[in-house]
């Protein structure tokens, strides 16, 4: 457990706290909340995995828009899930609401998932300038269990940090800057990704020497529906992250969670260089496992471009075997992966 702390302050941006939970009064601009990055688009294909859901009628689709929010999953895991919220003015506001419990979104999910902010959070407001997302939440927001405080906090700030113009994140309570929360004292101000998300250490790791990587692997509800899970995993440092992110999600989950992997362990990566905003991977014969060796696993493939995206810069990934592009994914007849493939727009988006 302390290295596991240790971690976590290895990866979160250093704050300089007062004496109490609140910091500073500062001054916030007027709420503005732009279009979602992941808001749906005319004809995307994203990556969808468990059960679909009913399409919506034409008429629908003008009043709704598709918002990744990130929920608790019974195995203890924040994961990511795709909801049609209201398409309103504010949107990022009101894309909170559905995160509450007992709010909104408690009946769109599904079985599995739940709201993960407190029972009667109200959200009092949200700005956002120069990349920086500030959201004023009610009082209630503290009544937390303190075994929760750091997925909250990463709930928030990786269901905010989805909306194109923000980067950063900083809580509030009732009108005032929250410096750290107050069961776990962890910092509430300048929230960002590198502070990873379901973060645990890799064996043998020197943590004042080590790195984070985010990598997905697959989780199971009771009802066997499967969904993509960021995990962030602290391992050694390397010049080449995106390498070292598919070795590592070819390791697969550790042996006590209650994930799975989608690459067979004997996988080899030949090669991983980054191109301009495409990495170029080529993976040996052991990546064709799927229907004979003719494929490749559609949800290894996913997991390879989500994983390959989340840790560099690149927003695409073109994936080869052995130096050759002819091979598919499963369940895409005739779709070969000659050309770079897209990170997709949502997560666990279940057909919206």
């Amino acid at each position: 457990m302390n290295m596991i702390r240790a971690s976590l302050a290895l990866i979160m941006i250093p704050l300089t706290l007062t004496g109490c939970l609140f910091g500073p009064e500062q001054k916030t601009s007027t709420p503005i909340d732009p279009p979602p990055a992941n808001a749906l688009k005319q004809n995307a294909h994203p990556v969808q995995a468990g059960q679909k859901t009913e399409m919506k009628t034409a008429k629908d689709k003008k009043k709704l828009s598709g918002v990744e929010l990130y929920f608790l999953m019974d195995t203890g895991y924040v994961v990511p899930y795709a909801l049609q919220i209201p398409s309103v003015q504010g949107i990022a506001k009101e894309a909170m609401k559905f995160m509450v419990k007992g709010g909104p979104g408690e009946a769109m999910l599904p079985k599995g998932f739940s709201p993960i902010l407190p029972k009667g959070t109200q959200i009092k407001g949200l700005s956002i300038q120069d990349g920086t997302a500030t959201i004023d939440f009610s009082k209630e927001f503290l009544n937390y269990e303190p075994e929760l405080e750091e997925k909250i906090l990463s709930a928030i700030t990786w269901t905010l940090t989805g909306f194109h113009n923000v980067k950063e994140v900083n809580i509030w309570v009732d009108g005032r800057p929250l410096a750290v929360m107050p069961k776990g004292k962890t910092p509430a101000q300048g929230l960002t990704r590198k502070r990873g998300i379901n973060v645990e250490i890799s064996e043998g790791v020197n943590v004042s020497q080590s790195m984070p990587v985010t990598l997905y692997f697959l989780g199971q509800t009771a009802d066997n529906s499967i969904y993509y899970v960021p995990v962030t995993r602290m391992v050694n440092r390397s010049n080449n992250v995106g390498e070292v992110s598919l070795k590592e999600l070819i390791k697969g989950p550790m042996y006590h969670s209650n994930l799975s992997g989608a690459l067979d362990t004997s996988t080899e990566v030949n090669r991983v260089q980054v191109k301009g905003d495409t990495v170029l991977v080529d993976f040996g014969e052991q990546l064709l496992q799927y229907n004979d060796q003719q494929s490749a696993s559609k949800d290894a493939m996913n997991t390879i471009v989500l994983s390959l995206t989340e840790n560099t810069s690149a927003k695409k990934v073109k994936i080869t075997v052995n130096g050759k592009q002819s091979f598919r994914a499963s369940g895409q007849k005739g779709e070969h992966f000659a050309q770079p493939v897209t990170r997709p727009e949502m997560i666990n988006s279940n057909g919206l």
